[in-house]
């Protein structure tokens, strides 16, 4: 039988493509505030091996629905700091360990 975890937080988002990882790297002040590794209002940039992810890093179960809203609050910001941004539309859902939720800061 599995275990269920329900203190663990949930990661959903999209792989960064190479265009989006230029994108990031250059955001300019005004765009990096809806970015933040700490508050899960704001979008996160986290790393899985050598692919970027960004998305949000949920804390609390999730309904199907409060998941829909999410995704629709990623893809409003997404475009929110670059219309010519490629964004999929559909999203993954990634199960995460809290220690394992590396981050990467956008401060640089």
């Amino acid at each position: 039988m599995l275990e269920l975890l329900i203190h663990q937080p949930i990661f959903i988002g999209f792989k960064a493509d190479s265009n989006l990882r230029r994108h990031l790297e250059s955001l300019s002040d005004s765009d990096k505030k809806y970015f933040s590794p700490e508050d899960s209002t704001f979008l996160r940039i986290c790393q899985l091996g050598e692919d970027i992810y960004v998305g949000k890093l949920v804390h609390e179960s999730l309904t199907t629905d409060r998941v829909d809203d999410i995704r629709r609050n990623i893809l409003s910001i997404m475009h929110k700091i670059g219309s010519e941004v490629r964004v999929p539309i559909n999203l993954r859902i990634l199960a995460c360990s809290a220690a394992e939720a590396e981050c990467v800061s956008t401060a640089g």
